[in-house]
């Protein structure tokens, strides 16, 4: 949503990780990485891991047809999904954000309005640009789910999952729809960012609409805790955070401006390989996060062991290196990240993106919204703008259902944003029948 942000979820396969059968031994760390591992393990197993689904989700239930209400979550859903966000935060060295309760409730306000409309979960659906709004939902609400769906990071799901399990997928963005910008990483991550907002709603259709604003007026004004955030981190990092499909690698700085693509090149220091990282895209100027520079890459052919120490070179931009751990248990294996030849035909190019209109929208909304009053920022200006990409999307919309009609009994999906290709949604209802 480029008001220099992010939209919903859709699968984008791009990289093929394979578990490896052997484990693999696992190099000593220092005493120092040791007690890091151990405060971060001990900090996910304090997570909660709560399943929730509509049946106890909800402390307020909605009322998505005539008489609309928006409903509330628990606060332990609320509480829990922050504490997820914060305990990310913390792996990259970032201050805790929290949430208030007025924001909650517009971003509660959003989801109802999304789930009472049963939003397609194929299509971008910051600002409702293809949406019509039903009579029982009045102006207000319509024009308030707009403003705030175009400032959050949206997660279509039809699967249970745990508060955590939304951010996990953001922060991955490995259901990103409309490529390897990893927009939504870059808000949860993002070092100006103040507090964040949690609403959630059930359609009809059995989604769950997840809604985190994450655009807050001032921000961009804010001095950045800190200058570079790369992910993987330096340090030690969750193996689980790296193992998946379509994972991008992304290198984010606060206040300097990159224009190009750096050679990017990763080695493994335990066994002295090194691979020339693929998909280097420079996504810079749409702010995401507030970043000066987005960059993103895949790290083709690498293997993966815990343990093991990683040095990442990105031409005279940064050198750092990272030894991965097991967050989730004390067990060591490998994995092996491969190319995929679905990629390049699966990826949104960033001039498509440009061409689309709404990411320039939303880079400018988010480039000046610290002086325009958020109840004027409303989804006109989006509307005209994309208007004269509707009639694809309504394409792109008719073969995305038309595809995920054929393996929707197979696996759960999780869905993304703007754009879905047909092994996209192919893919993402193998996971569930969710972005930037």
């Amino acid at each position: 949503m480029k008001m220099r942000h992010k939209p919903a979820l859709l699968l984008l396969p791009a990289i093929l990780l394979a578990v490896g059968s052997t484990a693999v031994q696992a190099a000593e760390f220092t005493p120092q990485e040791q007690a890091e591992v151990l405060r971060f393990q001990r900090e996910y197993q304090a997570l909660s891991k709560t399943v929730y689904t509509q049946q106890n989700i909800y402390a307020s239930k909605p009322s998505l047809k005539k008489k609309f209400k928006a409903g509330s979550l628990k606060s332990s859903y609320i509480n829990e999904q922050v504490a997820y966000i914060n305990y990310y935060r913390d792996l990259f060295g970032l201050t805790a954000v929290k949430t208030t309760s007025h924001g909650n409730k517009n971003a509660q306000t959003t989801a109802a309005v999304m789930a009472a409309i049963n939003a397609n979960p194929f299509v971008n659906q910051h600002g409702l640009p293809n949406e019509k709004r039903p009579r029982y939902i009045s102006k207000k609400n319509w024009l308030l789910a707009q403003d705030v769906s175009n400032s959050a990071n949206l997660n279509f799901n039809a699967s249970p999952q745990t508060a955590g399990d939304v951010v996990t997928d953001l922060l991955t963005d490995r259901y990103n729809l409309s490529g390897s910008d990893t927009g939504h990483r870059a808000w949860l991550l993002s070092t100006r960012l103040s507090k964040i907002s949690v609403g959630a709603a059930y359609g009809t259709n059995g989604y769950r609409y997840s809604v985190n604003q994450v655009l807050n007026v001032g921000d961009s004004a804010r001095t950045a805790s800190r200058e570079m955030v790369a992910y993987p981190n330096a340090g030690v990092f969750p193996l689980e955070l790296l193992n998946g499909q379509n994972i991008a690698w992304s290198l984010y700085f606060s206040n300097k401006v990159v224009t190009s693509t750096p050679k990017i090149t990763v080695t493994d220091d335990d066994t002295g390989k090194t691979v020339t990282a693929s998909q280097v895209a420079n996504y810079s100027e749409y702010g995401f996060g507030n970043f000066q520079t987005v960059i993103t890459y895949y790290p083709s052919k690498l293997q993966l062991t815990a343990g093991h120490k990683y040095t990442v070179r990105a031409g005279t931009l940064a050198t750092y290196s990272f030894k991965l751990f097991k967050q989730s248990s004390s067990q060591t294996y490998s994995s092996k990240v491969s190319s995929s030849s679905t990629q390049s035909k699966n990826m949104v190019s960033q001039k498509d993106l440009q061409n689309k209109g709404l990411a320039k929208y939303l880079y400018k909304v988010g480039k000046n919204i610290s002086t325009v009053k958020s109840k004027k920022i409303t989804n006109a200006k989006a509307v005209k703008k994309t208007s004269k990409t509707k009639k694809t999307s309504k394409k792109t919309s008719k073969k995305s259902s038309k595809k995920s009609s054929k393996k929707s009994a197979k696996k759960s999906s999780k869905k993304s944003r703007k754009k879905s290709s047909k092994k996209a949604a192919k893919k993402s209802n193998k996971k569930s029948s969710k972005k930037k």
